[in-house]
């Protein structure tokens, strides 16, 4: 099995006097890696690096289950960003560099890849025609993390939020939606009140043509909407507690790595959100990278602190009691879609015991 990544391994300059770091692509792979190791399964980064950075960033992805293309770096270059942390949680970031577009040819260099993971920072970083074209030649399942699509750069560098240009288009050319609710607005372009909101943009995001759509919410469930055999389904996914949160830079790239991994082993949606939600909080107790679980150990956290979720899980699949899982009966415009047979709303499961608190220092994965 060959996963792909592409986008940037972006230099971070932190503000906590360690120095720069690499990020985005960089934790995706080093999670995968972990994952994969033991085994004859690659994971392939396509991604464009200054010639000053090249050595050194190929040193630190050197591992025997990461595949890095080789790309003429002599008139690239990468991504660097200065970030400054406003409390546990929120940052704010100043882009000094982006990355070279990747192109139409560069990208087809991933077309036997089983899955393909794009991560743009920017939305010049992957462009849609490359998708495009490489759709053509592939038949890799595609997960899209909409970060990169809904930031703008100022001339100052300020990165700031803006909404999805050519949405429809890039949805026809992917398979799986990531983002977290602070870029679910900009996504779907209108303002999302409350949880019901954000259900409702899931599922007629699937109901459109996606497989999945996966929108998470910090130190809260995880929402997630998938189709099978033309039926439209919805449910939360809970988020546990790894430890206490030290750096929450990285969350969404590991969560990311760690739903494609689950996906491509099991083809389930609740389990992959299950390993993506474990590997975004592992993330939130790391102040680096290189320490992320391998499979066994991913295996004992998922089944430490998952347990009652997935019987309960379970007793849905046999019972058809809808404890857990959600079907849409009606027009997803319908106010009255998601709701139960009581005629409230189900904002899914009461699992969050044992995960973070409700507050606002869990990562946004």
């Amino acid at each position: 099995m060959k996963i792909g990544i592409v986008g940037p391994i972006s230099k971070d300059r932190m503000d906590d006097d360690l120095g720069s770091r690499w990020g985005a692509v960089a934790y995706s792979a080093l999670s995968l890696a972990n994952l994969l190791k033991g085994t004859n399964d690659h994971v392939v980064c396509l991604t464009h690096l200054s010639p000053e950075d090249v050595k050194e960033a190929l040193a630190y992805l050197d591992h025997p289950n990461i595949i890095i293309p080789a790309i003429n770096s002599a008139n690239t270059e990468g991504t660097k960003i200065e970030l400054k942390h406003i409390g546990n949680q929120e940052r704010v970031s100043h882009q000094t560099l982006t990355m070279t577009p990747v192109t139409s040819a560069e990208l087809k260099l991933m077309a036997d890849c089983d899955y393909l993971i794009l991560m743009p920072l920017n939305k010049t970083d992957i462009e849609l025609g490359a998708v495009q074209e490489f759709r053509q030649v592939s038949r890799a399942l595609i997960l899209l993390d909409v970060h990169g699509l809904i930031t703008g750069v100022d001339t100052e560098g300020r990165r700031y939020k803006k909404n999805w240009e050519y949405s429809g288009k890039w949805l026809e050319n992917i398979d799986f939606l990531k983002m977290n609710d602070k870029e679910a607005p900009y996504a779907a372009g209108r303002l999302l009140n409350d949880q019901e909101d954000y259900a409702h943009y899931a599922c007629s995001m699937v109901s459109k043509g996606l497989a999945v759509c996966w929108i998470t919410f910090g130190d809260q469930s995880s929402l997630i909407s998938w189709r099978r055999n033309d039926r439209v389904f919805w449910a939360s996914v809970p988020v546990v507690n790894m430890g206490k949160v030290v750096d929450t830079v990285g969350c969404g790239d590991s969560a990311s790595a760690g739903f494609i991994y689950s996906y491509a082993r099991l083809n389930n949606p609740l389990w992959a959100v299950v390993l993506g939600n474990t590997f975004g909080s592992v993330k939130a107790s790391l102040s680096g990278n290189d320490k992320f679980p391998s499979r066994p150990e991913a295996r004992e956290m998922v089944y430490q602190h998952y347990g009652a979720y997935l019987h309960t899980l379970l007793d849905d699949f046999i019972k058809q009691e809808n404890l857990i899982i959600h079907e849409v009966k009606e027009n997803v415009a319908d106010e009255s879609s998601l709701h139960g047979p009581d005629g409230q709303y189900d904002h899914g499961t009461g699992y969050e015991s044992g995960g973070h608190s409700q507050s606002s220092s869990a990562p946004r994965t």
